[in-house]
Protein backbone atom coordinates (compact mmCIF):
# COMPACT_ATOMS: atom_id res chain seq x y z
CA UNK A 1 0.00 0.00 0.00
CA UNK A 2 1.02 3.43 -1.04
CA UNK A 3 2.01 5.78 2.24
CA UNK A 4 2.14 9.56 1.91
CA UNK A 5 4.55 11.84 4.08
CA UNK A 6 3.70 14.83 5.79
CA UNK A 7 0.48 15.94 8.20
CA UNK A 8 -3.33 16.04 7.42
CA UNK A 9 -4.68 19.39 6.98
CA UNK A 10 -8.15 19.99 9.21
CA UNK A 11 -9.97 23.42 10.08
CA UNK A 12 -12.52 24.40 12.52
CA UNK A 13 -13.98 27.44 12.04
CA UNK A 14 -17.78 27.12 11.17
CA UNK A 15 -19.34 29.88 8.52
CA UNK A 16 -21.98 29.37 6.53
CA UNK A 17 -22.84 28.62 2.37
CA UNK A 18 -25.30 27.42 -0.03
CA UNK A 19 -26.86 23.96 0.48
CA UNK A 20 -25.12 21.07 0.47
CA UNK A 21 -25.58 17.42 0.15
CA UNK A 22 -24.93 15.39 3.62
CA UNK A 23 -22.22 12.42 3.81
CA UNK A 24 -23.09 10.69 0.29
CA UNK A 25 -21.78 7.40 0.56
CA UNK A 26 -23.15 6.89 3.97
CA UNK A 27 -26.88 7.82 2.15
CA UNK A 28 -28.62 4.59 2.46
CA UNK A 29 -32.00 5.82 0.66
CA UNK A 30 -30.51 7.65 -2.36
CA UNK A 31 -30.91 5.40 -5.51
CA UNK A 32 -28.04 7.74 -7.09
CA UNK A 33 -25.20 9.12 -5.56
CA UNK A 34 -21.82 10.34 -6.79
CA UNK A 35 -19.35 7.47 -5.48
CA UNK A 36 -15.72 8.07 -6.87
CA UNK A 37 -13.50 9.63 -9.28
CA UNK A 38 -11.10 7.60 -11.62
CA UNK A 39 -7.95 9.68 -11.94
CA UNK A 40 -4.87 8.89 -14.35
CA UNK A 41 -1.81 9.92 -12.57
CA UNK A 42 1.53 10.48 -13.80
CA UNK A 43 2.71 9.96 -9.83
CA UNK A 44 0.69 8.62 -7.20
CA UNK A 45 3.18 10.00 -4.30
CA UNK A 46 2.47 13.32 -5.89
CA UNK A 47 -1.13 12.55 -5.78
CA UNK A 48 -1.03 11.48 -1.73
CA UNK A 49 0.71 14.99 -1.38
CA UNK A 50 -2.30 16.50 -2.57
CA UNK A 51 -5.37 14.45 -1.39
CA UNK A 52 -3.93 13.28 1.61
CA UNK A 53 -0.94 15.60 3.19
CA UNK A 54 -2.63 18.98 2.18
CA UNK A 55 -6.39 18.45 1.37
CA UNK A 56 -6.77 15.50 4.52
CA UNK A 57 -8.21 13.00 2.86
CA UNK A 58 -7.09 9.04 3.95
CA UNK A 59 -5.08 6.01 2.51
CA UNK A 60 -7.83 3.52 1.81
CA UNK A 61 -7.00 -0.45 1.32
CA UNK A 62 -9.07 -2.01 -1.44
CA UNK A 63 -6.75 -4.82 -1.81
CA UNK A 64 -5.33 -4.06 -5.20
CA UNK A 65 -1.76 -2.73 -5.72
CA UNK A 66 -2.10 -1.06 -9.27
CA UNK A 67 -4.27 1.70 -7.54
CA UNK A 68 -3.95 4.00 -4.75
CA UNK A 69 -7.59 4.64 -3.11
CA UNK A 70 -7.94 8.19 -1.12
CA UNK A 71 -11.30 8.01 1.01
CA UNK A 72 -13.17 11.52 2.12
CA UNK A 73 -15.72 10.91 4.04
CA UNK A 74 -18.37 10.48 1.03
CA UNK A 75 -16.64 10.18 -1.97
CA UNK A 76 -13.79 8.07 -3.38
CA UNK A 77 -10.79 9.20 -5.13
CA UNK A 78 -9.09 6.42 -7.26
CA UNK A 79 -5.29 7.22 -8.33
CA UNK A 80 -3.95 5.06 -11.29
CA UNK A 81 -0.62 5.31 -12.24
CA UNK A 82 -1.05 6.30 -16.02
CA UNK A 83 0.07 9.53 -17.46
CA UNK A 84 -2.75 11.49 -18.81
CA UNK A 85 -3.17 13.04 -21.89
CA UNK A 86 -3.99 16.33 -20.77
CA UNK A 87 -5.66 18.25 -17.24
CA UNK A 88 -9.46 18.82 -16.36
CA UNK A 89 -8.86 21.81 -18.70
CA UNK A 90 -10.34 21.49 -21.77
CA UNK A 91 -12.82 18.01 -21.21
CA UNK A 92 -16.23 18.73 -20.20
CA UNK A 93 -15.15 17.86 -17.00
CA UNK A 94 -14.07 21.13 -14.90
CA UNK A 95 -13.55 20.35 -11.46
CA UNK A 96 -14.31 18.52 -8.28
CA UNK A 97 -16.23 20.15 -5.11
CA UNK A 98 -15.22 19.77 -1.96
CA UNK A 99 -16.76 21.85 1.28
CA UNK A 100 -14.59 22.70 3.91
CA UNK A 101 -15.47 24.90 7.55
CA UNK A 102 -12.81 27.33 6.29
CA UNK A 103 -11.84 28.52 2.73
CA UNK A 104 -9.38 30.88 3.30
CA UNK A 105 -7.38 28.65 6.22
CA UNK A 106 -7.18 25.86 3.49
CA UNK A 107 -7.02 28.30 0.31
CA UNK A 108 -4.07 29.25 2.07
CA UNK A 109 -2.56 25.84 3.22
CA UNK A 110 -2.57 24.57 -0.37
CA UNK A 111 -0.97 27.81 -1.63
CA UNK A 112 1.77 27.09 0.85
CA UNK A 113 2.39 23.52 -0.01
CA UNK A 114 2.66 24.70 -4.05
CA UNK A 115 -0.01 24.24 -5.61
CA UNK A 116 -1.25 27.21 -8.17
CA UNK A 117 -4.86 28.94 -7.83
CA UNK A 118 -7.06 29.32 -10.58
CA UNK A 119 -10.16 30.69 -11.07
CA UNK A 120 -14.38 29.32 -12.00
CA UNK A 121 -14.65 30.28 -15.69
CA UNK A 122 -10.76 30.53 -17.05
CA UNK A 123 -9.79 32.50 -19.71
CA UNK A 124 -9.78 31.36 -23.32
CA UNK A 125 -6.56 30.66 -24.58
CA UNK A 126 -4.57 33.76 -25.48
CA UNK A 127 -6.86 35.71 -22.88
CA UNK A 128 -6.35 36.80 -19.43
CA UNK A 129 -9.22 38.11 -18.19
CA UNK A 130 -11.60 35.40 -17.18
CA UNK A 131 -15.11 35.37 -17.55
CA UNK A 132 -17.78 36.70 -14.86
CA UNK A 133 -18.28 34.05 -11.58
CA UNK A 134 -20.67 34.86 -9.36
CA UNK A 135 -20.22 34.85 -5.95
CA UNK A 136 -17.78 35.43 -3.03
CA UNK A 137 -14.38 34.53 -3.13
CA UNK A 138 -13.66 34.76 0.32
CA UNK A 139 -16.19 31.87 0.36
CA UNK A 140 -14.66 29.66 -2.59
CA UNK A 141 -11.73 28.98 -4.18
CA UNK A 142 -10.43 26.88 -6.82
CA UNK A 143 -7.09 25.21 -7.20
CA UNK A 144 -4.68 23.35 -9.29
CA UNK A 145 -3.64 20.05 -8.38
CA UNK A 146 -1.04 17.68 -9.73
CA UNK A 147 -1.61 16.76 -13.53
CA UNK A 148 -4.23 20.01 -13.54
CA UNK A 149 -6.87 18.31 -11.29
CA UNK A 150 -9.49 21.33 -10.85
CA UNK A 151 -10.31 21.59 -7.63
CA UNK A 152 -12.91 24.43 -5.67
CA UNK A 153 -13.50 24.65 -2.23
CA UNK A 154 -16.82 26.14 -0.92
CA UNK A 155 -17.70 26.99 2.43
CA UNK A 156 -19.32 23.98 4.66
CA UNK A 157 -22.97 25.25 5.71
CA UNK A 158 -23.44 22.49 8.55
CA UNK A 159 -23.39 23.18 11.63
CA UNK A 160 -20.54 20.75 12.93
CA UNK A 161 -18.62 20.49 9.32
CA UNK A 162 -16.02 17.46 9.12
CA UNK A 163 -13.02 19.17 8.13
CA UNK A 164 -13.48 18.12 4.49
CA UNK A 165 -16.12 16.44 2.19
CA UNK A 166 -17.72 16.37 -1.24
CA UNK A 167 -19.98 18.95 -1.99
CA UNK A 168 -20.87 18.77 -5.95
CA UNK A 169 -19.58 17.56 -9.22
CA UNK A 170 -19.10 20.46 -12.04
CA UNK A 171 -19.34 19.92 -16.01
CA UNK A 172 -19.03 22.72 -18.42
CA UNK A 173 -20.46 23.02 -21.70
CA UNK A 174 -21.22 25.07 -24.38
CA UNK A 175 -24.34 23.40 -24.30
CA UNK A 176 -24.60 23.52 -20.94
CA UNK A 177 -28.32 23.70 -20.66
CA UNK A 178 -28.77 20.26 -23.11
CA UNK A 179 -25.83 18.69 -20.54
CA UNK A 180 -28.10 19.43 -17.92
CA UNK A 181 -30.75 18.32 -19.32
CA UNK A 182 -29.43 14.61 -20.37
CA UNK A 183 -28.08 14.19 -16.58
CA UNK A 184 -31.49 14.81 -15.51
CA UNK A 185 -33.04 12.11 -18.01
CA UNK A 186 -30.19 9.80 -16.92
CA UNK A 187 -30.46 9.94 -13.37
CA UNK A 188 -34.04 11.08 -12.57
CA UNK A 189 -32.78 14.29 -11.44
CA UNK A 190 -34.29 17.62 -11.02
CA UNK A 191 -33.89 21.07 -11.89
CA UNK A 192 -32.41 23.38 -9.54
CA UNK A 193 -33.63 26.51 -9.29
CA UNK A 194 -31.20 29.66 -9.48
CA UNK A 195 -30.46 28.73 -13.37
CA UNK A 196 -28.22 32.12 -15.35
CA UNK A 197 -27.15 32.55 -18.59
CA UNK A 198 -23.84 30.66 -17.90
CA UNK A 199 -24.94 28.01 -15.07
CA UNK A 200 -27.78 25.61 -14.43
CA UNK A 201 -27.69 22.79 -11.73
CA UNK A 202 -29.84 19.40 -11.08
CA UNK A 203 -30.61 17.73 -7.88
CA UNK A 204 -30.06 13.99 -7.18
CA UNK A 205 -33.17 11.90 -5.92
CA UNK A 206 -32.49 11.66 -2.00
CA UNK A 207 -29.17 13.94 -2.00
CA UNK A 208 -30.15 17.27 -3.58
CA UNK A 209 -27.13 19.80 -4.73
CA UNK A 210 -25.00 17.84 -6.63
CA UNK A 211 -24.69 18.45 -10.53
CA UNK A 212 -23.88 21.69 -11.50
CA UNK A 213 -22.85 23.00 -15.13
CA UNK A 214 -21.39 26.25 -16.85
CA UNK A 215 -21.11 27.45 -20.06
CA UNK A 216 -17.83 27.85 -21.64
CA UNK A 217 -16.84 29.00 -25.23
CA UNK A 218 -13.12 28.86 -25.85
CA UNK A 219 -11.31 28.94 -28.70
CA UNK A 220 -10.42 25.16 -28.37
CA UNK A 221 -13.08 22.36 -29.10
CA UNK A 222 -13.86 20.52 -25.64
CA UNK A 223 -12.90 17.15 -25.77
CA UNK A 224 -14.23 14.08 -23.71
CA UNK A 225 -12.76 12.77 -20.72
CA UNK A 226 -10.87 9.37 -21.69
CA UNK A 227 -7.43 9.61 -20.86
CA UNK A 228 -7.20 12.82 -19.43
CA UNK A 229 -6.62 13.77 -15.48
CA UNK A 230 -9.52 13.13 -14.22
CA UNK A 231 -11.04 10.24 -16.63
CA UNK A 232 -14.19 9.08 -15.33
CA UNK A 233 -16.79 9.86 -13.35
CA UNK A 234 -18.44 7.28 -10.75
CA UNK A 235 -21.96 6.94 -9.99
CA UNK A 236 -23.03 4.21 -7.17
CA UNK A 237 -26.72 3.42 -7.70
CA UNK A 238 -28.82 0.95 -5.96
CA UNK A 239 -30.07 -2.40 -7.72
CA UNK A 240 -27.76 -1.30 -10.97
CA UNK A 241 -29.20 -3.96 -12.99
CA UNK A 242 -32.71 -2.78 -13.33
CA UNK A 243 -30.67 0.79 -13.60
CA UNK A 244 -28.89 0.22 -16.47
CA UNK A 245 -32.06 -1.87 -18.06
CA UNK A 246 -33.63 2.02 -17.50
CA UNK A 247 -30.95 3.71 -18.92
CA UNK A 248 -31.43 1.11 -22.05
CA UNK A 249 -34.91 2.01 -22.27
CA UNK A 250 -34.41 5.67 -22.33
CA UNK A 251 -32.22 4.83 -25.40
CA UNK A 252 -29.05 5.72 -23.46
CA UNK A 253 -26.71 2.27 -24.21
CA UNK A 254 -23.44 1.32 -22.63
CA UNK A 255 -19.75 1.82 -23.46
CA UNK A 256 -18.75 -1.42 -21.55
CA UNK A 257 -21.21 -3.86 -20.01
CA UNK A 258 -22.70 -4.96 -16.47
CA UNK A 259 -20.02 -6.84 -14.76
CA UNK A 260 -17.53 -7.22 -11.85
CA UNK A 261 -14.50 -5.55 -11.83
CA UNK A 262 -10.93 -6.53 -9.58
CA UNK A 263 -10.52 -3.38 -9.36
CA UNK A 264 -12.57 -1.48 -5.55
CA UNK A 265 -13.13 -4.54 -3.70
CA UNK A 266 -15.17 -6.76 -6.80
CA UNK A 267 -17.97 -4.62 -7.24
CA UNK A 268 -20.44 -4.91 -9.97
CA UNK A 269 -19.76 -2.08 -12.82
CA UNK A 270 -20.91 -1.05 -15.90
CA UNK A 271 -20.12 2.10 -17.86
CA UNK A 272 -21.66 4.79 -20.23
CA UNK A 273 -20.55 8.10 -22.17
CA UNK A 274 -22.66 11.01 -22.28
CA UNK A 275 -23.20 12.73 -25.52
CA UNK A 276 -20.35 15.15 -25.18
CA UNK A 277 -17.57 12.17 -24.00
CA UNK A 278 -17.65 12.23 -20.06
CA UNK A 279 -16.88 9.04 -19.06
CA UNK A 280 -19.35 7.58 -16.27
CA UNK A 281 -18.75 4.35 -14.23
CA UNK A 282 -21.69 3.34 -12.47
CA UNK A 283 -20.95 1.28 -9.71
CA UNK A 284 -22.86 -1.05 -7.01
CA UNK A 285 -20.90 -1.92 -3.56
CA UNK A 286 -19.07 1.11 -2.85
CA UNK A 287 -21.83 2.12 -0.20
CA UNK A 288 -21.03 -1.17 0.91
CA UNK A 289 -17.84 -1.21 2.23
CA UNK A 290 -18.64 2.00 4.66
Amino acid sequence: MFRSVGHIVAVAVVLTAPPQAAAELMNEDAPVIVGHYALNVTSIEEHLRFWVDTLGGTVADFGDSDIAVIEFPDIYIVLRESAPTGPTRGTTFDHIGFAVPDVPALTTEVVANGYALTVGREPAPGETASPPTAGNYGRFSYLLGPDGVKVELVTSSEENPPPITHHHVHFVNEEFVAMQQWYMRAFDATLRPGQTDFFIGANLPGVGYMLNFFSWLPDEELVGTEGRAVGRVGFEVRNLEAFVEGLEAKGITLSRPLRRTDELGGIAVATIVDPWGTVIELTEGLRDRR
